[in-house]
């Protein structure tokens, strides 16, 4: 693969009927999920401070946790419309079902871990997430267990930590003030929460398939690097 941003874009606008499709099944209700324990948590969990809570730190869970559970169906879909493979969606859809419950698991793990780190001087938190993210890709490109394919998903990591890291950070930015501007306006125009769950919500179902696709196409891009870096290797060595 040359170009991971131009195969995501091909997709993501080629085969969009599909992408929505897999947003509406998959993503809006995980979102929707979201949405309701997240605010339920800062309803119901007391406040010491005015600028931190411990609700924060629910809600920091619970987001890693959705993100890196909801990845899997469009992982899958990019690495069968990359391959050519006949009925994608529906492969798509089927090892969500599969792999799900053990990268739910993984992701359980990794959201805890990673909000220790966060809740200690934040750069930690970033570090566990970069280095593991990784892993649901390998597993879901392969249709193994996360537990089986680890030690490739922390390898990828390490060789490409920067770019990971720098990814998720970017993208999280460009998200949070998206989110805020669109916000803003919507407070011009209505004071209603629902209306503003809503664009919030939309504004995700948006902007994170493209964010997880593009993931997939550089991972699928490592891989192949890798793997030409191993076949040269063996061949020199024979």
């Amino acid at each position: 693969m040359k170009s991971p941003f131009r195969n995501t874009w091909e997709i993501y606008t080629g085969r969009f009927e599909r992408v929505l499709l897999l947003m509406l099944f998959t993503t809006l209700p995980l979102l929707i999920v979201h949405s309701f324990a997240t605010n339920y948590i800062y309803a119901i969990t007391p406040s010491m401070d005015p600028l931190y809570s411990f609700a924060d730190i629910y809600y920091g869970l619970i987001t890693i946790l959705l993100y890196i559970f909801a990845q899997v169906p469009y992982v899958r879909f990019v690495y069968n419309e990359y391959n050519d493979m006949e009925r994608s969606f529906q492969d798509a859809i089927f090892q969500f079902i599969v792999l799900g419950f053990t990268v739910f698991i993984f992701a359980t793990i990794v959201s805890i871990l990673s909000i220790i780190g966060f809740s200690l001087f934040i750069i930690p938190g970033f570090i566990i997430l970069a280095l593991t993210l990784p892993v649901p890709y390998v597993s879901v490109f392969d249709k193994k267990s996360v537990w089986r394919s680890y030690k490739e998903g922390i390898r990828i990591g390490k060789k490409h930590f920067w770019k990971i890291f720098l990814l998720i950070l970017v993208t999280g930015l460009l998200e949070m003030i998206a989110g805020v501007l669109i916000t803003s306006q919507i407070f011009n125009i209505t004071n209603s929460f629902a209306a503003q769950i809503i664009t919030q919500i939309v504004l995700n179902l948006i902007y994170y398939p493209f964010i997880v696709m593009l993931l997939s196409s550089c991972m699928i891009k490592w891989r192949e690097e890798q793997k030409v870096l191993e076949t040269r290797d063996e061949t020199e060595v024979a």
